[in-house]
């Protein structure tokens, strides 16, 4: 675009930056735009409540048909808006209905005097300007050019174009140079000015009289108003002016009415669709491969209903679970089970601008919220240039007061039926609080087998009411589970279920243990919204050995709170390891509760600070007989005191972690008359670590995993140690329990979960750890192999794991093993 600014020339200067530039500044004989009178309008049936109700949104769609059908073959509407805060929600919703059905048809705004300036971007683009019609001017000319001054303020964003009840004679080019847009009446010398203009000529310095018009290539063509008539006359010679060249700004406005319309359009194609859609989670540990949770739905939507879902297939890690009947399952942040796009419909909540070309006739717009809301999202939108249709959307929010700390999804959009183009995929990123702290999940929601306006759809939809399966509603607050009700009907429950229970069973197998084949079971109890507050707790009761669990989001000021309690009630006896084998001497028996406490806050960019302090009682005692030796001083029992403090950065499926703690034992000596031992330094110790973790999916269900870290830490006894083997430090498959005592331990882990079909997932691993060894100072190698077999569950049992570990290399003889353990679980 060419600016000129004049330094001596007696003439107002205006440079057209509207995207309607390429339209004729100057036109003859154009109808006047039809009137859509709001002024009088129902606006609670106009604007829905709430963009995320279906009904509302369907509601007002067909409260809006009556009102835009008479106006479709118009060529111009001009809107006459009410006065009051609804006044832009208005304007953007009348837009929207209007250009979905007629996109080519030009908006225009009407004048009010009395009403407040429209200074939102957004509603600008979504006209084509201001409209002052003859019924706005007065018969004196001379009072036109500040009526237009007037207009441009109340609605700045878009150029005027004024309907002249007459020839203006030379005031033509002062009306354009303030620029405004005119329509005359045939036959006066405005009208043949008007053939005279080339075609493109549309930037303007107009003074009185004197006009001139310049293309985008640069081309200038001036006439001057003489003896009643508009004359041709040469360009200035010699112009004392500076042209400054800039380009265009992008018209975001403009594109968002054409996505707001492309929408409108798809949706109200959609009276019925039916579809399938699979929800998977992955939820990543801080050590190892992590758990999956996914289930398969059957989707119903109707318009003006909220969508249903029927409930297909629940599946844990990767195979199906054995579930009949109506089964409940938790539903953590229920407003997270199903993503929705960002609503772009009838009212705006975000504020956009331009993100530069994605690509040949795609767009980025860039988009954030207009007040401050936690629940609102920033991002972008790759957008179609030529449709309005979104191709891609990116989105994020952080530093959310529940469970879900933080979000990153990318929404992907596809044509589901000819016109219809919708969301068929998510996938998100989201950072959630947990009674042990804060874990990464990966979700992909995905759509599939499209059937729109299908004629089964009742039948099929009734059917699956009727039915004994498991049901949810997707309202504006969640999901909520769609419950059968005795006479066959389903009721909507007024809260999402949060809570659940189940019994495991489970045969543990090491070597290194004793004894070295345990069964054991146990009683668990969860809730991820105990008392309606969105507090989490679990208790797991295996009668000798017993732990609970709490964890409150922003439950101090704007820190994370989590406590945990575990009580070991039977007495275990701990041997020595002596080169490498547990030794038969110098067993010590020992009992042991532990509270602790926790705080974490976001930092943000997925960054964490978490702080916490353990509480742990030792009860030292006699060892079972056969290990006991003569005379052995017991350590010192009592209270120890550790204070950690742990970073992280947790990101699209990686993460890094590390901690430093400090502790203090009881102090004391143990150990026999000939060897005693004394506790190191006075009791005071401190631990420390780091880890770095990847789980990425390579193709739906195929999961890569992959992690490395270390540990260490100062005064370190048997007592107080670290191990590689069985439920140690750091686990390492095939490697023994009590394998080593070390003070030192680096570790790599890498494994794929493959799936192998509906009733088997395979899980492999390498794992490999050098430690440095209390005894001799020296740092010893070892590596296992692990396989993990998810299955069905049978009978009774919902999911079965089979968990197996084979050590394959060490330095220390008689380490390696085959270990693991049998688990069956029953959810109800």
């Amino acid at each position: 675009m060419l600016r000129t600014i004049p330094l001596f020339i007696p003439a107002l200067t205006l440079t057209l930056t509207s995207s309607l530039a390429a339209q004729a500044p100057l036109r003859v004989g154009e109808a006047l735009p039809v009137d859509l009178d709001l002024r009088e309008a129902d606006l609670s049936a106009l604007l829905p409540r709430d963009n995320r109700d279906a009904a509302q949104v369907e509601a007002a769609r067909r409260h809006w048909a009556p009102l835009v059908a008479p106006l479709k073959a118009a060529p111009a509407v001009r809107l006459r808006l009410p006065l009051g805060e609804a006044r832009t929600s208005l304007l953007l919703a009348a837009s929207q209905a209007l250009k979905a059905q007629a996109p080519a048809q030009r908006l225009y705004v009407a004048f009010d005097a009395k009403a407040a300036p429209i200074l939102d971007e957004t509603a600008w683009g979504a006209v084509d300007g201001g409209a002052l019609v003859p019924a706005d001017l007065n018969p004196d000319p001379t009072g036109w050019r500040a009526l237009l001054a007037r207009a441009q303020e109340t609605f700045p964003g878009r150029i005027w174009t004024l309907w002249l009840p007459k020839d203006p004679g030379a005031m033509v080019a002062t009306l354009m140079g303030d620029g405004g847009r005119l329509v005359v009446p045939e036959g006066g010398p405005a009208a043949r000015l008007a053939a005279l203009i080339p075609s493109g000529f549309s930037d303007v310095e107009g003074g009185e009289g004197d006009l001139t018009l310049r293309s985008r290539a640069g081309q200038a063509r001036r006439w001057t108003f003489v003896d009643g008539a508009w004359t041709v006359t040469p360009l200035p010679k010699e112009r004392h002016e500076v042209a400054v060249t800039a380009a265009d700004a992008y018209d975001v406005g403009a594109l968002l009415a054409q996505v707001r319309a492309a929408q409108l359009r798809a949706r109200a194609g959609v009276r019925t669709l039916q579809a399938k859609a699979d929800l998977d989670l992955h939820v990543q540990g801080e050590q190892g491969g992590g758990g999956d949770i996914g289930f398969t739905f059957g989707y119903f939507e109707q318009a003006g209903d909220w969508p249903e879902l029927l409930q297909k297939e629940v599946r844990f890690n990767g195979v199906k679970a054995n579930l009949t009947g109506e089964v409940q399952l938790p539903l953590i942040e229920s407003r997270q089970s199903v993503s929705l796009p960002v609503a772009l419909s009838l009212a705006e909540r975000y504020r956009y601008r331009d993100g530069g070309p994605a690509g040949p006739g795609k767009r980025v717009l860039k988009f954030e919220p207009v007040s401050p809301d936690p629940l609102a999202y920033t991002g972008e939108l790759e957008v179609e240039e030529a449709t309005g249709r979104i191709l891609v959307e990116r989105r994020e929010r952080a530093d959310l007061p529940g469970t879900v700390k933080s979000e990153r999804e990318i929404l992907t959009y596809g044509e589901v039926a000819p016109g219809v183009w919708r969301p068929v995929a998510v996938r998100s990123f989201e950072r959630w609080v947990s009674t042990g702290g804060v874990v990464q999940v990966q979700r992909r929601f995905t759509y599939r087998d499209f059937n729109l306006n299908g004629e089964r759809f009742v039948a099929e939809r009734d059917a699956a009411r009727t039915s004994t399966s498991t049901m949810l509603k997707v309202t504006p607050e969640g999901a909520r589970y769609f419950t059968r009700q005795a006479d066959g009907s389903r009721r909507i429950e007024e809260h999402a279920k949060s809570n659940g229970r189940a019994l495991g069973a489970v045969v543990l197998v090491d070597p290194g243990n004793s004894p070295s084949v345990m069964p054991l079971a146990g009683l668990a109890y969860f809730d991820y919204n105990a008392f309606g507050k969105g507090v989490q707790v679990s208790a797991l009761t295996a009668v000798v050995y017993n732990t609970a669990s709490l964890a409150i989001p922003r439950g101090l000021g704007g820190f994370d709170v989590n406590a945990n309690a575990t009580a070991l009630l039977i007495k275990g006896t701990e041997r020595p390891v002596v080169n490498g084998k547990l030794s038969d001497r110098d067993g010590v028996g020992r009992r042991f509760g532990m509270a602790g406490v926790g705080l974490g806050h976001d930092l943000g960019l997925g960054f964490r600070l978490e702080g916490r302090g353990d509480f742990v009682y030792d009860a030292y005692s006699l060892g079972d007989a056969q290990y006991r030796t003569p005379d052995f001083a017991l350590p010192p029992s009592g209270l120890t005191r550790i204070g950690t403090l742990q970073a992280s950065w947790l990101f699209r499926g990686f993460q890094i972690r590390g901690y430093e703690g400090w502790g203090q034992r009881p102090e004391g000596t143990y150990g026999t008359p000939a060897n005693p031992q004394m506790v190191p330094e006075n009791g005071a110790f401190t631990r420390y670590g780091g880890s770095l973790g990847l789980d990425r999916e390579v193709r739906p269900g195929l999961w890569f995993h992959g992690e490395a870290g270390w540990a260490g830490g100062r005064a370190f006894d048997r007592f107080n140690s670290l191990d590689v083997g069985g439920s140690g430090s750091v686990h390492i498959a095939g490697i023994r329990s009590n394998a080593i005592a070390a003070d030192r331990v680096t570790y790599a882990k890498t494994g794929l979960a493959i799936p192998t079909g509906p009733s088997l997932r395979l899980t492999v691993s390498l794992e490999h750890a050098r430690a440095r060894s209390l005894d001799d100072g020296k740092t010893y190698g070892m590596s296992g192999v692990g396989l993990t077999g998810d299955l069905p569950g049978f009978w009774w049992f919902t999911t079965v794991r089979v968990d197996l570990g084979a050590g394959i290399q060490s330095d220390i003889a008689g380490v390696k093993t085959v270990n693991g353990y049998i688990a069956l679980l029953k959810l109800f």
